[in-house]
């Protein structure tokens, strides 16, 4: 650990348990990390994850599956790399030349570096067939998806032009490849790394002075990148239920205003209106990771179909819900009014199941 910030180190990787949903949130069920690491050195410890320093070799292929970016590889970063593919000459993402395993990049870069630059980014994927990294193709797959979730994107609106291409590997250059991958051993990676690191020093430092704020800077680049195009957009409407972006609602009926949801939101999505009576949700501040919805004892918080990236890009609130306090003729508690006998939950369930015990005999 380092500095009570509950960083683990190996060498170069690091890993914060205190910014991880699966240690913030005891049912959290995440394990897409550990799903990636082709050497098992992310483990659940007694349910909290854990890098096992002896077994991390440091490939960055786990890195842009977390969606808090709970990990980090200090030789490079794959935010400050979005933030500068447009100035770059080269448009080809290559564990070869100039990034680490492209599983460092998670969908929103993708599609920020889409956005951001007249040619979209050329994923060089031929080097992936006998890669040690990619036992199982686990790997290889999970890029892929996010390459095909940013031209779904970007093909819904509008933006076809700048979709990602695949660079494929013939049955000639997968021999060649495998053979050269085979030859390097476990070297391959961290040479590519400290290469990375004298060419293009800009790019592989944090440019962040302030720290992170509570929406992982990822998610802050495509919002950005969003708002810069969304002009050329030609629909901001998304149907149903988004994989990127995500949308809530509040039941008024069964809200009990408690605010868990509000407590236990790691990006501070969910937020109290001023006089504390009501819950404001931003879309744009949402990476959709359900502690919310699985928080709620009274399961009034849900999914809403449907959202606008005008809100989304533009951090815009809505009030899901809002209530009148008032004092409980029993227990004499404020607690949120929704019609009736002036009674709270509890004063009201209790006057339900026991209203039998105080009639006197008399009045039977």
């Amino acid at each position: 650990m380092r500095n009570g910030d509950f960083v683990q180190n190996k060498a170069l990787f690091s890993f914060n348990a205190a910014e991880c949903l699966r240690n913030a949130y005891f049912h959290n069920t995440c394990t897409l990390c550990i799903d990636l690491c082709p050497k098992d050195a992310l483990l659940l410890v007694r349910n909290k994850l854990t890098l096992m320093g002896t077994e991390c070799i440091e490939c960055a292929a786990c890195i842009g599956s977390c969606p808090t970016e709970a990990l980090d590889i200090e030789s490079f970063d794959p935010n400050a790399f979005t933030m500068t593919f447009q100035e770059q000459e080269n448009k080809i993402l290559s564990c070869q030349s100039n990034t680490p395993c492209l599983g460092v990049f998670d969908t929103p870069h993708y599609i920020t570096m889409a956005l951001q630059s007249d040619v979209a980014p050329r994923c060089d994927l031929s080097h992936c067939e006998g890669c040690r990294l990619n036992d199982g193709r686990t790997v290889e797959q999970a890029i892929r998806h996010k390459i095909v979730q940013s031209n779904d994107f970007l093909e819904h609106v509008g933006m076809e032009a700048r979709s990602i291409t695949i660079k494929e590997t013939s049955d000639d250059e997968a021999d060649s490849a495998r053979r050269a991958l085979f030859r390097t051993a476990w070297n391959t990676v961290h040479e590519v790394i400290r290469d990375n690191e004298e060419q293009e020093p800009a790019i592989m430092t944090r440019t962040l002075a302030g720290g992170k704020t509570a929406l992982p800077l990822k998610y802050t680049l495509l919002k950005n990148s969003i708002k810069e195009h969304i002009g050329q957009f030609s629909t901001t409407h998304l149907e149903g239920v988004h994989p990127l972006f995500f949308n809530k609602r509040i039941d008024f009926e069964a809200c009990t205003n408690c605010g868990d949801c509000i407590q236990f939101c790691p990006t501070e999505a969910l937020f109290a209106t001023s006089d504390r009576q009501g819950i404001i949700f931003k879309s744009g501040m949402c990476i959709g990771c359900g502690i919310c919805d699985d928080i709620c004892k009274s399961s009034a918080i849900g999914t809403e179909m449907g959202l606008d990236l005008v809100a989304v890009a533009f951090d815009r609130a809505e009030e899901l819900v809002h209530y009148e306090m008032v004092m409980c003729h029993e227990c004499r508690c404020p607690y949120p009014y929704k019609g009736g006998d002036p009674l709270c939950e509890r004063c009201k369930t209790f006057h339900d199941n026991f209203e039998t015990m105080f009639i006197l005999a008399k009045d039977q």
